[in-house]
C-alpha cells in the first residue's frame, strides 16, 4: 500500500501522485478546501483547540460534510461512523512514546500502523525557523528514520529540506557553523533568511520562464485554432478565398 501525505507548504504540495491510483492520498483538515478537485482518501484534524479557526462548529461541519473519512483528536465535537479518533495508545506503542509534535508525524505513524509499504511526503518543510518547528522537524526526521528502519520506502521531493542539511561533521561540507556563538542570533537569523530569500529568487526565474512558454504555446494555440476553423470551413465546401479574407481581416 501507498501512502501519500500531503501538507501544506507550497513548494511542494501539489506534487503528491493525486492522479495515480496506487497512492491513497492523505490530507489536513485545514488544507481541505486545496484539494476539493483532488481524491481524497483520508482527512487529518487532531488539534483538540481549533479555535484558530474562528467558528468552531461551521469548521468542523464543514470538514464532515465533504464525507471524507477523518482521523481527528479524542475532542472532535462531531461523531460519525467515518470519523476516528488517532489511536495515541498504539502509536505510544509502536514508537515506545507518544512523540508526536505535528500533524504530520501522526500522518506517518498512521500509515504505518495501517501497513504502508511506501509513504510519500509532500508539502513538508518545516524550514521557517520557528519555535514550534524545532520541536516538529525533529519529530517529522525521526517518524521517517523509523519507517525506514522497518522497511518502508520514504519519498520526500528534493524541494523540502527535511532529512536533509548542507552541514556534514568532519567534512565542513556548507561551512561549519560558528558554535561559540549565541544559537538564536540576528546574524544567524538573517543568515536563514538570505538563504530562503536567495531560494525564492531562483523560483521566481524559473516562474518567468514557464510564464514565457505558456504564452509561446497560447499564441501557437490561437494560430492552431484559428486554421482548424478554416479547415472546418474548407470541408464543408465554403469558398476558401472568402475564408482567408476573414481570417486576415480578424
Amino acid at each position: 500500500m501507498k501512502i501519500a501525505i500531503v501538507c501544506g507548504s507550497p513548494s511542494s504540495e501539489f506534487l503528491a501522485p493525486f492522479d495515480d491510483p496506487e497512492w491513497k492520498i492523505w490530507v489536513l483538515g485545514n488544507r481541505l478546501d486545496r484539494h476539493l478537485n483532488h481524491r481524497i482518501d483520508k482527512v487529518f484534524e487532531i488539534h483538540d483547540d481549533l479555535s484558530e479557526h474562528g467558528d468552531i462548529k461551521r469548521y468542523t461541519e464543514w470538514l464532515v460534510s465533504h464525507n471524507i473519512p477523518m482521523i481527528v483528536g479524542e475532542k472532535f465535537p462531531i461523531k460519525k461512523d467515518n470519523i476516528v479518533t488517532f489511536p495515541f495508545e498504539q502509536a505510544k506503542k509502536l514508537y515506545g512514546s507518544t512523540y508526536l509534535t505535528s500533524s504530520t508525524a501522526y500522518m506517518i505513524a498512521l500509515a504505518i500502523l495501517e501497513g504502508a509499504k511506501h509513504i510519500g511526503i509532500y508539502g513538508v518543510d518545516m524550514a521557517v525557523d520557528s519555535h514550534e518547528y524545532f520541536w516538529q522537524r525533529a519529530c517529522v526526521e525521526a517518524w521517517i528514520g523509523f519507517a525506514k528502519g522497518l522497511g518502508i520506502e520514504v519519498t520526500i521531493p528534493p524541494v523540502s529540506p527535511v532529512g536533509r542539511c548542507d552541514y556534514v561533521e568532519g567534512m565542513g561540507c556548507g561551512g561549519k557553523p560558528d558554535f561559540s556563538l549565541p544559537p538564536f542570533t540576528q546574524k544567524e537569523f538573517q543568515k536563514l533568511a538570505d538563504e530562503h530569500a536567495s531560494k525564492m529568487a531562483a523560483f521566481e526565474l524559473q516562474v518567468k520562464q514557464i510564464e514565457i512558454m505558456i504564452a509561446a504555446h497560447n499564441g501557437a494555440k490561437q494560430v492552431y485554432e484559428r486554421l482548424a476553423k478554416v479547415a472546418r470551413a474548407v470541408e464543408s465546401g465554403q469558398d476558401i478565398q472568402t475564408i482567408f479574407s476573414s481570417f486576415v481581416m480578424k
